[in-house]
């Protein structure tokens, strides 16, 4: 005669089973949310940042909308300074740069400091990766004589100047006392050169009036480029693998600038 398995007994170990494939799986999933999670706090500290450089831009950029942009603007003039404390002695493309300074606290905390007392209470400038790039534009309305007959085809609008000379942007590592980096907008964060202009150009400008024609002939712009190098706060070694750190961030602006209308008759 056979006596069957107690179901108790079975049933208890059906349940042991049950329990140890739980903590397995337990112990597989919980590293991939935990992963997840942190994941998602990079990725939320790094948009704030993305638009405090983004307010940065913009605030510059409307700085430098509302002054004239010829004046004090050689290297640097008798009666200008390359020091943002100090109003009276104006650079029009230093003055805009310093608002991506820190404002006067522990990080501005040396009086001889010449890169302070700006608006920049949340990125920490690095002079030898970041850059700040400024290009003034003046637009026109130009006649195009297409067949060379003498005889106007058409009138496109096109950038007729750019400052500064000779170059067409001014870059703020080329202007700074870390002499031993300059034009760091031209490379990435690793050192490795990724481009040879910034990104407002007049060739740029050009298609972008192609696309968009104005009723207006005549205008002026200032562009504000700002690059900057964005270090991950939590560094998790998996992400960085994946996503470089540091990781170059660009944001630019381009605002109206009356000085640098043409003043001209336009065809």
């Amino acid at each position: 005669m056979k006596f069957g398995q107690n179901p108790l007994v079975k049933k208890f170990k059906n349940r042991q089973l049950t329990r140890g494939q739980s903590f397995v799986e337990l112990a597989l999933v919980v590293p991939i949310l935990l992963l997840i999670l942190l994941g998602l706090v990079e990725v939320a500290f790094f948009m704030g940042r993305y638009l405090d450089v983004l307010d940065l831009t913009r605030e510059a950029a409307r700085f430098a909308s509302g002054r004239e942009f010829y004046l004090n603007a050689a290297s640097p003039p008798a009666s200008a300074d390359y020091d943002c404390s100090t109003p009276n002695a104006f650079d029009f493309y230093y003055d805009t740069a310093c608002i991506f300074s820190p404002p006067e606290n522990d990080v501005c905390v040396l009086a001889d400091d010449p890169f302070c007392n700006g608006f920049n209470s949340f990125v920490d400038f690095n002079s030898a990766t970041d850059d700040v790039v400024i290009s003034v534009f003046t637009i026109e309305r130009v006649a195009k004589d297409d067949d060379g007959d003498g005889v106007v085809d058409r009138t496109v609008q096109e950038v007729t100047n750019s400052w500064p000379a000779p170059n067409g942007y001014w870059a703020l590592s080329n202007f700074d006392t870390d002499a031993a980096h300059s034009d760091n907008f031209k490379r990435n964060c690793k050192g490795d050169a990724v481009r040879s202009t910034p990104l407002y150009t007049a060739t740029y400008v050009d298609s972008k009036l192609a696309i968009s024609e104005s009723a207006t002939p005549k205008k002026g712009y200032v562009a504000v480029e700002f690059y900057y190098c964005y270090e991950q706060v939590l560094g998790i070694p998996i992400i960085s693998d994946i996503i470089p750190n540091p990781i170059q961030i660009h944001t630019y602006t381009l605002m109206p600038l009356p000085a640098a209308q043409p003043t001209r008759v336009s065809p």
